[in-house]
């Protein structure tokens, strides 16, 4: 099987713009002009092929045979494997182009533009990010934000595509992925076992979402982090009140036996908490908060500059809700919620 390694591919959102991805460090090229329709960009992307079930074989003396009911994942255009494992016959694949069916309907409503498409974790999971066409929005006062979908489609695992609403930082490149919630905001089932494409096809079409519906959704979610911001913005915090914030999220009960690892995270927080180059003046919630995600997710960061962590693994869990960088967001925030009664 063909080891190829498609890279990332984005959409610029003017002439000239270089952006590659929430933290600006995945390979990949950016489109030339700014493409707005989805089967384009993947196409552009080298991204338009579809997931196909390939059959297992063993050697069995000395003979090759197919393995009953196993199968591999494999790109129609390559034949790479990308599954972890196999599946049976009964997992149904989900390719990009299969998502991009249903999303766009949402780019043809003119509130959503494609953004960013790469893999990871060996090509076993593909991303793909929308770019909420609400642009440069203020949420509170000099509080200026980017807003994203991004779909994380998992083969040979993880059931369903799924999309989470990202909001994005503008002056210190942070990302806010658990603070209005915790959970998917979008799902996206795999195709029926074994139909084919044709089948396949119409099977979609009937699921196709209300793109109107879809637009709420995100309009909602914006609205739930601007009350979000003003709320944490009204809590003033103490440095004593930040410290003890940031051990407990770091986990750090007894200073002697506290590891180095947890300490220089906690202290990079701390600093983090009041930079006015990047936003936070050591005053509130909202600054703390901003400390965490900085730490967390931000290639400004000096911690994440020094790091041997890729762009698209730092990315994955930030943005997975399994991951861990978006675990220590959630757990940030609920402290937060813990504070303000």
């Amino acid at each position: 099987m063909s080891k190829a390694t498609i890279t990332g591919f984005f959409n610029p959102r003017t002439a000239g713009d270089t952006f590659k991805g929430l933290n600006g460090s995945i390979d990949g090229a950016v489109a030339e002009s700014i493409i707005p329709d989805l089967p384009t960009f993947l196409q552009k992307a080298g991204r338009d092929y579809y997931i196909q079930k390939a059959p297992v074989f063993q050697r069995f003396d000395g003979e090759f045979a197919e393995v009953e009911n196993q199968y591999h994942l494999v790109r129609s255009n390559d034949q790479r494997v990308v599954s972890p494992h196999t599946v049976t016959g009964q997992y149904a694949p989900l390719s990009l182009v299969d998502i991009a069916e249903e999303l766009q309907p949402w780019c043809d409503a003119g509130w959503c533009t494609p953004d960013g498409v790469y893999s990871g974790r060996n090509e076993s999971l593909e991303i793909l990010s929308l770019r909420l066409d609400a642009g440069d929005v203020e949420l509170a006062e000099n509080e200026r934000f980017m807003h994203y979908i991004v779909f994380q489609n998992p083969h040979g695992s993880g059931g369903m595509a799924k999309g989470k609403i990202i909001s994005w930082r503008i002056v210190c490149a942070n990302t806010f992925a658990a603070a209005v919630s915790a959970s998917a905001d979008f799902t996206i089932t795999h195709r029926v076992a074994n139909g084919d494409h044709d089948v396949q096809k119409a099977i979609m079409a009937g699921r196709t979402k209300d793109a109107i519906a879809a637009w709420e959704k995100a309009r909602g979610h914006i609205a739930k982090l601007s009350d979000k911001i003003n709320a944490w913005q009204s809590v003033p915090l103490q440095f004593a009140d930040a410290k003890n914030l940031t051990d407990r999220l770091v986990g750090i009960t007894d200073e002697s036996k506290a590891s180095t690892r947890a300490k220089n995270k906690r202290d990079a927080i701390l600093a983090a908490f009041s930079m006015p180059q990047f936003g936070t003046y050591g005053r509130n919630a909202y600054d703390w908060l901003n400390g965490v995600t900085f730490v967390n997710s931000s290639p400004l960061a000096e911690a994440n500059k020094r790091s041997k962590v890729s762009g698209i693994d730092r990315t994955i869990r930030n943005l997975d809700m399994n991951g861990s960088g978006f675990a220590v967001e959630n757990r940030a925030e609920s402290l937060l919620a813990e504070l303000m009664g």
